[in-house]
């Protein structure tokens, strides 16, 4: 079955070009080690897709530092693979190797008020970016968050089941260690989500998002990259069942919602 999700990037480069056309058309929202971040999830629990991921791509460009980093969703996923007929440059020619991961929408939020140690209340988290011509744009912190289910999402769905929509909470997300030994920790805020309106007209839905990460304009970037020129970026796939059946239980489920939509589950 053919992904839902082809529907054109127009949106996504218009979200790139209002914010001062330096930022790559899927920002991303990632823990380094010891990291922590508030978050609030705009992707529903029952709506969150499995996907090949080819996680940290570097492409040639014209930059000072001559290459970018990025995120290409590999064409032979199964929800692409009738459009592309199980071809894929960067599997085929370059030889990269994607990563099964899951994917929602995120953006982070920073504390406004506090009461001691306790914060009361959330704002959006802006960052600012000088354009070439010397002006500053002011842009919210929202991106893809690509994990795996082990460690990171499968606590997401038992929430959801157990204590409702991951979208009305705001998280505190902290990563511990690296590698395959990578474990994050999920602290639930009492303050309330923030107003979130305002980033209605910024933020493009996932699936325009994933369409664009397989787009033909997106894999003619390739052309350029060398095969065997990539080197290994990332941690290997955390499948771990969680230590909590319930978790599993209900993630499984959750998987098996999102394969009667086209998404297959691995």
């Amino acid at each position: 079955m053919a992904a839902e999700f082809r529907k054109g990037t127009k949106l996504i480069k218009e979200a790139a070009e209002s914010k001062g056309g330096k930022r790559r058309f899927t920002p991303n929202i990632y823990w380094k080690a010891d990291d922590s971040r508030y978050v609030v999830f705009l992707t529903g629990a029952e709506e969150i897709p499995q996907v090949k991921l080819h996680a940290a791509v570097r492409v040639p460009n014209d930059s000072e530092r001559g290459y970018s980093m990025e995120n290409y969703l590999c064409r032979k996923d199964p929800a692409l693979v009738e459009e592309s007929g199980g071809q894929c440059e960067l599997c085929d020619r370059i030889g990269h190797t994607p990563t099964v991961r899951h994917v929602a929408l995120a953006v982070e939020v920073e504390p406004a008020e506090k009461s001691g140690k306790e914060v009361t209340a959330f704002k959006i988290k802006y960052n600012i970016v000088k354009r070439d011509d010397g002006t500053e744009v002011e842009y919210p912190q929202w991106g893809l968050v690509a994990q795996a289910a082990g460690n990171f999402f499968s606590w997401l769905a038992a929430f959801d089941e157990n204590k409702g929509d991951i979208r009305k909470r705001v998280f505190e997300i902290q990563r511990e260690g690296g590698g395959t030994q990578t474990k994050y920790h999920f602290f639930k805020e009492d303050a309330p989500v923030p107003d979130l309106a305002s980033l209605d007209e910024v933020i493009p839905e996932l699936t325009d998002l994933l369409e664009e990460m397989a787009s033909d304009e997106k894999y003619a970037k390739l052309s350029t990259v060398e095969a065997g020129s990539q080197p290994t970026f990332g941690e290997s796939d955390n499948k771990a069942a969680s230590t909590s059946p319930d978790r599993k239980t209900k993630f499984d489920e959750m998987k098996d919602k999102l394969a009667a939509t086209g998404v297959s589950a691995y």
